[in-house]
């Protein structure tokens, strides 16, 4: 089983793999040692690393040909948050992309501005473009001090980086001008524990050679931290383990970036064959896709609770743990399950419950938590409507519905009964007796052919709800919609066109009739359903009119004739001249 990074012990070595474009100039890994856990300074909980060797030999600044201060215009820059150095190694651009002037005189690590053309890498990506997504997703922020050279003011300065060079005080060197760069961190302890070696693809990228640069002699590596007595001169530790300083320019000096990670990344639970942890980059859950709680909920009856599904990039098992906050106090367990629902017994203690619910994937890995909304705990009890929700049919006429409202704390209750968004009744029914909703006459001439729906609610003195939804479907066989009064018109129509939005089954008789008398004792009526049926208008054949009155009558008729099937008029529209 995996193992959290904090288990490991200072001096442990972990590997990180390198993306496939860049092993030739690094290997196909980065072997990290265990620095420190738990610095004072770092990240809380963080555990820090630091490269076992160096892994390149690069310059700490290029050379400011534009620079006043002729130091700097000749070795560079020493002040270390306008370093080449510190902004290569917190890019993650591609080739070529990653320096940006830090001031005006600034310059990139050209092959021009290194000391003899050695060892230039401004075309190189970014440090962290050449490493795992997951493990550069994973580097905490970490603020740092580093100190001021005199001419830049003395003093020193803070930072954020996540890949930084330690200080001479991290290193267990002496502090640059009495001032303490940080704390020493753990792994240091005296000349033998600064020696480092490089890596062989250090010696072999190295455009600098020197019997001396291999793989088993100790060599020169960059510390963050400026001599203050100049302007170009930064620290190193020496083949020795001791202290000494180059200018900035220098590229022949190696580099040994540190970083914190958080304590609980897991690791192998035992080291490789080259002795080495290997970082499980096991990807935490999503959070669940949303939470579901009611606003308010009844004491002693149950609350239920549901939420998303959370998904997993790894392909890992998710179970769910739901948290409760009672009356505003901290969040407890309430469960844990694979599950997607949760319901309980709300007590008659709680006034207020807050529930949030986070993903855990089987390696330990947890996602964000998502928090529902607070619910109120309501101590009166709703009222009751007898009976359950269900369908009563096929209704051709009137009917009606027998049903009781009750009230377990005796309050007044509210009843509407209403067919859709129609209602039909609103009344205080006393409690206890027998109501009938009734849907006939107008309420259920109105309404089409298709299933309906029949709710009572009930509403007590406090507030609290009850319903009852009971469906049924209207089917009548045949329909007249007619004008309740003729449109008036300036002079008698001449044409007409009509649109009946409708749902008419092949079998059904569908008629569409139109008078330009409607106001004679005996109108006229013309059949104009075949220009209904193609959407074209309708030219009146009458010319008679005894009325004064001019307008224009319609009468559509529907008979279902036994088809199968919807059937109804849902909207008459159109226009007359």
């Amino acid at each position: 089983m995996p193992k959290a990074l904090s288990t490991l012990a200072v001096g442990n070595k972990v590997e990180i793999p390198v993306n496939s474009a860049f092993q030739s100039r690094f290997g196909s890994k980065i072997v990290f040692k265990v620095a420190d856990k738990n610095h004072t300074g770092y990240p809380s909980g963080a555990v820090t690393l630091i490269t076992d060797k160096i892994i390149q030999l690069m310059c700490s600044d290029a050379i400011e040909a534009s620079n006043s201060d002729s130091n700097r215009k000749q070795y560079g820059n020493n002040r270390h948050i306008h370093s080449n150095i510190l902004q290569w190694l917190n890019s993650n651009a591609a080739a070529g992309a990653w320096y940006s002037a830090k001031h005006s005189a600034d310059a990139p690590p050209t092959n021009a501005n290194v000391y003899q053309n050695y060892n230039e890498y401004d075309q190189w990506a970014g440090f962290l473009a050449m490493l795992p997504a997951q493990f550069v997703d994973a580097l905490m922020t970490t603020t740092l001090s580093v100190v001021k050279a005199t001419v830049d003011g003395g003093s020193y300065e803070t930072f954020t980086a996540k890949m930084f060079l330690p200080s001479t005080t991290e290193v267990g060197l002496a502090n640059e001008n009495s001032i303490a760069e940080g704390v020493k961190l753990a792994l240091f302890s005296d000349d033998a524990s600064r020696l480092a070696y490089p890596t062989s693809e250090c010696v072999s990228n190295s455009e600098y050679t020197n019997a001396s640069l291999n793989t088993t002699a100790a060599w020169y590596w960059w510390l963050r931290t400026p001599n203050v007595s100049n302007s170009c001169n930064v620290r190193s530790v020496i083949t020795s383990g001791a202290l000494i300083n180059y200018s900035a320019y220098y590229g022949v000096r190696g580099v040994r970036p540190l970083c914190n990670l958080s304590s609980e990344i897991l690791v192998s639970d035992s080291v490789n064959s080259d002795g080495n942890y290997e970082i499980i980059f096991n990807s935490a859950p999503s959070a669940p896709a949303g939470i579901t709680t009611p606003s308010t909920c009844y004491s002693s009856q149950p609350i239920n609770i549901s939420w998303g599904a959370a998904t997993d990039p790894d392909g890992d098992a998710i179970t769910y743990k739901l948290e409760r906050s009672v009356n505003n106090g901290s969040y407890t367990q309430a469960t844990s399950t694979a599950g997607l629902t949760f319901s309980e017994t709300v007590s008659t203690a709680w006034n207020t419950i807050k529930y949030r619910v986070k993903a855990v994937d089987s390696y330990g890995n947890e996602s964000a938590y998502v928090t529902g909304g607070a619910v109120a705990v309501i101590h009166n009890q709703p009222p009751a409507i007898s009976g359950t929700n269900g369908d009563l049919g096929v209704k051709s006429g009137d009917f009606g519905y027998a049903y009781t409202v009750t009230d377990p704390d005796g309050d007044a209750v509210t009843a509407v009964e209403a067919v859709g968004d129609n209602t039909i009744r609103t009344f205080t029914p006393p409690l206890g007796v027998e109501q009938t909703a009734n849907v006939a006459g107008v309420d259920f001439v109105k309404l089409a052919n298709g299933q309906h729906s029949l709710k009572i609610t009930a509403t007590d003195s406090a507030g609290n709800t009850a319903s009852r939804t009971m469906t049924f479907t209207k089917q009548v066989d045949g329909f007249t919609i007619g004008l309740s009064q003729p449109f008036n018109a300036d002079a008698q129509p001449k044409r007409v066109n009509v649109i009946v939005h409708r749902q008419i089954p092949a079998g059904a008789t569908f008629r569409v009739e139109v008078s330009n008398n409607p106001f004679d004792t005996s109108p006229v009526w013309e059949d104009m359903t075949t220009k209904v049926l193609q959407g074209t208008a309708h030219v009146f054949e009458n010319t008679s009119q005894y009325a004064i009155n001019s307008g224009l009558g319609l009468r559509i008729t529907v008979a279902r004739n036994g088809a199968v099937g919807e059937c109804w008029v849902s909207g008459v529209g159109g226009n007359f001249e």
